[in-house]
């Protein structure tokens, strides 16, 4: 089954949101993929964050009626061996995360892909969260399609 893997700085908020939902709305469509996330962050522990997930995250997959099965898992971080066990990596904002490829992972820098998702300190939760789940929708839609073209 192919996989695709969601990075954020922390592994917190966006791309634990973007695992769940992308997971959840794939399984409902019938799309063969599957989802994880990590942190690129190199101490995850000096981000700041509390607990394992974002309350922002949970609240609003709970809106959406979407269970959090991993909640309880602590953040992870990203290795160089991961760029090697997904088919897609998907960063949650360029102007953020590809710095920090470029600086981490220097000969993936080309193979990963960006959204531009505000961190909470830079875009409210709600509105950053519509707009990712936007672009999941839309990413669901296409595996989807490309999965089982039309007649």
């Amino acid at each position: 089954m192919p996989r695709i893997l969601f990075l954020c700085t922390g592994n917190y908020y966006r791309s634990r949101f973007a695992e769940t939902y992308f997971n959840h709305m794939a399984a409902r469509q019938g799309v063969p993929w599957r989802a994880d996330s990590k942190g690129l962050a190199r101490d995850l522990a000096a981000t700041g964050h509390r607990g394992s997930i974002s309350q922002h995250a949970l609240a609003e997959l709970r809106a959406r009626g979407i269970p959090s099965r991993d909640a309880e898992r602590s953040p992870a971080r990203v290795e160089a061996a991961d760029f090697l066990r997904y088919s897609r990596v998907i960063a949650l904002s360029r102007c953020e995360h590809e710095p920090m490829v470029r600086e981490l992972f220097p000969e993936r820098l080309q193979t990963v892909e960006y959204m531009e998702i505000g961190d909470v300190y830079l875009e409210a939760p709600r509105r950053a969260i519509a707009r990712l789940t936007r672009e999941l929708d839309a990413m669901v839609e296409g595996l989807r399609r490309a999965s089982y073209p039309p007649p």
